[in-house]
């Protein structure tokens, strides 16, 4: 008894250090949060007072930093042919970048220069950190450790626009602010908290650094062997003629990798951006508002507790199976909302569209590590970000700050019932393409997705049917036993 609980425990101990590193990158993304919830919560605050709290500066500055990181990453790894280990140090110096911009918060007017360096540690965090997780993770934690990093994204994001939408409230209240004069203090409660978490994250990033200098820990271990051995061998990047030349026993289909890559991202940058505008629409439209300015925070706590029931989901479903099976989700749900908020009052359907956005999430980007390509992995998550940004700017410009603008502040039945069929021809579309052009790709290591996407069909059971003058010898092929991977 003795000796199994020994062994138990020591068989703890060494997936806690194996996967050390893996959850030191998905708690990074918790400070990329904070700053998503300061620009939401103070774009509307932005609306309200017209006090130009935020600019459009710090999304275009953290877009160039973002590519030019994604541009390094991947001229490194052209050059090398293989993928080099600097995601800890990048991340380093973005948790630096978060401390230095925590501190700009403290002071009344100088948060737009705080959001300047802000985004740019938000750009390094989220390209080197999702680059880590695609390289490391094997095909059982990979969707897992995803959805945690995302859900603790929406953790910062939903604890952000708690502290940043109660300071506001709470300050215009007591001073009575006019119309023209940002509230004295505005973001203190915010630059706390981002200071704080900060301070611990770049601890436990340096924790993280030296443990892997002593051997403790090992941030260059690539959990998938087949991954590890080619990044290892230099044949990670070989192309798809190489592939077909060096395996004998496979059967070639048409090449659908860049046509899933690219669905994948104008499917995620549409469903990015219908999550930004009904955040927005569900607190500033008058007739549909669920909740006011200083408890915009529960909205996003509903969508962080979907992100939270979407890890336990993963584990057993596909993220495509997930996303399909929340998009009809979706559509039921803003039938019954256009039949039932019309007739009663209530808004218990909408929350429930906020728990299944945050279900929905992460699927996409989670689809977006498995599919690209292994060479171009960080100029695919560039644009990925690129399209958040693009999509947060766009519905706050066209749409929030236009108090003219009669579709987005409409208060009449009919536009809102055009709004909801619109959503729900839009949903529907989404969730068609993504379940016929995506491929299922739950528990399937990256070469297996690989080789599915790019049309080279290489399994065992094929194999056998193919190749007769094996089976007719005795000597039945295996994957195994040909593969250079």
């Amino acid at each position: 008894m003795t000796r199994k609980l020994a062994n138990l425990w020591e068989n703890f101990v060494n997936k806690f250090f194996l996967y050390v590193p893996t959850f030191v990158v998905c708690i990074t993304f918790l400070p990329c949060g904070l700053v998503f919830g300061y620009t939401i919560c103070s774009l509307i605050a932005e609306r309200n007072v017209n006090a130009g709290l935020i600019e459009y500066g710090p999304m275009i500055f953290g877009a160039c930093t973002g590519c030019v990181i994604a541009v390094i990453m991947f001229l490194v790894k052209f050059y090398k042919g293989r993928i080099i280990f600097w995601h800890i140090p990048i991340l380093l110096c973005a948790g630096v970048s978060n401390l230095l911009a925590s501190c700009f918060y403290f002071a009344n007017g100088l948060d737009t220069a705080g959001a300047f360096i802000s985004y740019f540690a938000y750009s390094l965090n989220y390209i080197a950190g999702l680059s880590f997780l695609h390289t490391t993770l094997h095909k059982r934690s990979r969707s897992i450790m995803l959805t945690l990093a995302f859900s603790i994204f929406l953790l910062g994001t939903a604890s952000a626009v708690s502290l940043v939408g109660t300071s506001y409230t709470k300050t215009d209240n007591n001073l009575n602010a006019t119309a023209t004069q940002v509230p004295k203090g505005l973001y203190v409660p915010f630059a706390g908290l981002y200071f704080t978490i900060s301070i611990v994250i770049l601890a436990v990033l340096i924790g993280c650094k030296v443990m892997d200098y002593l051997g403790i820990v090992d941030c260059q271990n690539i959990l998938d062997n087949e991954f590890r051995i080619a990044n290892s061998n230099g044949s990670i990047f070989d192309k798809r003629n190489d592939i077909i030349k060096r395996v004998k026993f496979l059967y070639v289909t048409k090449n659908q990798q860049w046509n899933v890559t690219l669905v994948v991202l104008f499917t995620e940058a549409i469903q990015y951006a219908l999550f930004v505008y009904y955040i927005f629409w569900f607190v500033m439209n008058p007739a549909i508002r669920l909740t006011e300015v200083d408890n915009v925070a529960a909205m996003l706590w509903v969508v962080f507790a979907g992100s939270v029931v979407c890890i336990l989901i993963v584990i057993f479903f596909s993220v495509k199976v997930t996303f399909v099976s929340n998009e009809c989700c979706l559509i039921i749900l803003c039938i019954l909302s256009m039949i039932i908020c019309n007739s009663v009052d209530t808004t218990v359907p909408l929350w429930f569209i906020l728990f299944f956005f945050g279900l929905s999430f992460s699927n996409l980007q989670i689809s977006l590590v498995e599919v690209t390509h292994f060479r171009y992995t960080e100029l695919l998550f560039f644009v990925s970000y690129l399209a958040k940004l693009i999509s947060t700017s766009m519905v706050y410009y066209y749409f929030v700050s236009n108090s003219k603008n009669s579709f987005f502040y409409a208060t009449d039945r009919s536009t809102i019932m055009a709004q909801g069929f619109v959503y729900m021809i839009i949903t529907a579309l989404v969730a068609l393409v993504v379940g016929v052009k995506v491929p299922r790709t739950h528990c399937m290591t990256l070469f297996e997705i690989q080789y599915d996407l790019l049309g080279i069909i290489f399994k065992q059971h094929e194999i056998e049917q193919l190749d007769v003058t094996c089976l007719q010898d005795g000597s039945i092929p295996t994957i195994s036993a040909h593969m250079h991977y």
